[in-house]
């Protein structure tokens, strides 16, 4: 009895899940349009961790594969998947063993995105959009030798972040075959950095709070239709906080269906 009641408990939960996926595999079904895409970001932020006092470099390379869907009349959603090389200047591990800090070191990850866009406004020759964007990144987890030491010892580094953004997009269509933009966002990054240490007998472990200082962007990019199915969308974007600029460039390649 115990049993068909955890059954029945799963099946009346699951109905909802099953009706989300057949709606949304409806949606696709009967999409307008869709793009796919190829892409390539270079991100550089500045990020504080520990505390308010303590700041450095966060730099990251990612290839992205992009599929865009026009779910409705003037509601797109795009899924993203990509994979990352980072690095982390100056971030240190004070309470381990040993302290530690990053340096140089790269560690590779993976990128997961959605974005939702919608119009708001259309005319002939200006529309206005809202869009939301969701990325999270999973790093993978990088062992390095500790070799300044009379004894061996290892550390084991794990990162993870989040970053969304939500604002207006101004898109001017006035010219034949360039559909420039600006993307006016409020824009935050956070996440954590876990480091493991063994020297012998010696553990320690460590998490760091990481956040990105500015919280505000201006992007500005354009996509250039080469053909009618083919076009590139670069784009480029500043984060101002106290004391300096952030920037972040993209290049994507979209094919339309």
């Amino acid at each position: 009895m115990k049993k068909i009641n955890i059954f029945l408990i799963l099946l009346i939960l699951a109905l909802p899940c099953f009706s989300l996926a057949q709606e949304e595999r409806e949606a696709l079904i009967q999409s307008k349009s869709i793009k796919l895409g190829i892409g390539l970001e270079y991100l550089s932020r500045t990020i504080s961790w520990g505390d308010d006092n303590n700041s450095s470099r966060f730099n990251s390379l990612f290839f992205t594969f992009n599929t865009q869907f026009e779910v409705k009349e003037g509601l797109y959603a795009i899924a993203s998947f990509g994979y990352s090389f980072s690095n982390y200047e100056g971030l240190q591990f004070k309470e381990l063993p040993f302290s530690l800090e990053l340096g140089e070191r790269s560690i590779e990850g993976y990128l997961l995105g959605i974005e939702i866009k919608k119009n708001i406004v259309y005319s002939e020759e200006l529309e206005i959009d809202g869009l939301g964007q969701f990325f999270c990144y999973l790093g993978s987890s990088k062992t390095w030798r500790i070799d300044y030491l009379n004894v061996a010892g290892t550390a084991q580094g794990n990162p993870s972040w989040t970053r969304i953004s939500i604002g207006p997009v101004f898109t001017y269509k006035g010219f034949e075959s360039l559909t420039p933009y600006l993307y006016l966002s409020f824009n935050k990054l956070w996440g954590t950095f876990t480091m493991d240490e063994t020297i012998q007998e010696l553990e320690g472990h460590e998490e760091l709070k990481i956040s990105g200082k500015s919280l505000f962007c201006t992007a500005l990019g354009g996509i250039y239709e080469i053909s009618e199915v083919f076009s590139i969308n670069p784009e480029a974007s500043f984060m101002p906080y106290r004391g300096g600029v952030d920037l972040s460039l993209s290049v994507k390649a979209l094919l339309s269906f």
